[in-house]
């Protein structure tokens, strides 16, 4: 299977890649901008493990290349003035060839958030005069699933991202009195940072009505809103 799926990237990656959008709201259920996902499926229409396609290119080296395509497929939204929020690996924002897709791109790059998730040892000194670059052009960095994986508040600290995705796990410990309280100290820590915040994975009514209660800028889930396929949505 692995052998047959390097084999699928290695020649039809932009052919296997669909893009799906799930919404972001507003506390008020107002539609504020689109977070693309990426699908996967092969010669015969079945899905290809996301989570699979990710490691292999990162494992090859070429997770820049699944970073470019998307930024390809998005700018026509960008253009019509879609809000659209994007995942990239830091490996692909720190590349000089990033800046020079981005710089190319014909659209308001006021539109664009790049959502960033850690995977190793960054270098901090980069990424921050990035961030610095990436923010003078208007696009806004936001960090991704924290506290989880590698997103930390050293990061946070030292660069100058201004937008927060809290992870979807710590949702499942607000069913007990503990876990809400942890959940409130982490919200109150982000909001005395002066941090927009996002809560991601909301699948239920009662997570809902947890998050409005507490009070965030905006949120996203199954339960609010299901990724839409790019064939579907802008129609």
């Amino acid at each position: 299977m692995n052998k047959k799926l390097e084999n699928l990237l290695k020649f039809n990656l932009e052919n296997i890649l669909k893009v799906a959008f799930q919404p972001i709201y507003s506390l008020d259920g107002e539609i504020k901008s689109y977070e693309v996902l990426s699908r996967f499926y092969n010669e015969d229409n079945d899905i290809i493990s996301t989570i699979k396609v990710i490691k292999l290119l990162e494992n090859q080296d070429t997770i820049h290349e699944l970073d470019f395509l998307i930024l390809k497929k998005i700018e026509k939204y960008l253009k019509d003035g879609k809000k659209i929020a994007i995942n990239i690996s830091p490996i692909t924002i720190l590349m000089d060839e990033f800046l020079e897709k981005i710089n190319l791109l014909n659209c308001n790059l006021c539109n664009l958030e790049i959502e960033l998730t850690e995977r190793g040892n960054l270098d901090y000194k980069k990424l921050t005069t990035r961030i610095s670059q990436l923010n003078k052009l208007g696009i806004k960095v936001v960090m991704d699933d924290f506290p989880m994986k590698n997103s930390s508040l050293e990061t946070l600290l030292k660069t100058q991202i201004s937008k927060v995705k809290v992870d979807r796990s710590l949702l499942k410990d607000i069913n007990c009195p503990l876990g809400k309280e942890v959940y409130k100290g982490i919200i109150s820590l982000l909001k005395t940072m002066k941090h927009e915040i996002t809560i991601e994975g909301i699948e239920t009514k009662e997570e809902f009505d947890f998050i409005k209660e507490i009070g965030v800028n905006f949120v996203q889930g199954y339960y609010i809103g299901k990724p839409i396929l790019e064939s579907e949505l802008f129609i």
